[in-house]
């Protein structure tokens, strides 16, 4: 499945629903989203890893994650 800015996601597993905020390498045009895709991408995440934000009550968390292993919620 194909994931774009915005989409409500949530991991296969179950959790909470989370927003996606960007997607690793989509934007090669920004040299800072550039800049952070390869510090990324030095720290183990690859190409279309998608990074994610969620509440966690009154606090904003964020993950990246597999495109394999989230769906989009309806």
């Amino acid at each position: 499945m194909e994931f774009k800015i915005g989409d409500i996601v949530q991991l296969k597993s179950g959790g909470p629903q989370m927003s996606v905020q960007r997607i690793v390498g989509s934007d090669s045009s920004n040299l800072l989203i550039k800049a952070a895709d390869e510090f990324m991408k030095s720290q183990g995440f690859r190409e279309n890893d998608i990074v994610c934000q969620w509440f966690n009550g009154n606090k904003l968390e964020s993950g990246t994650f597999k495109a394999e292993g989230l769906i989009k919620v309806e």
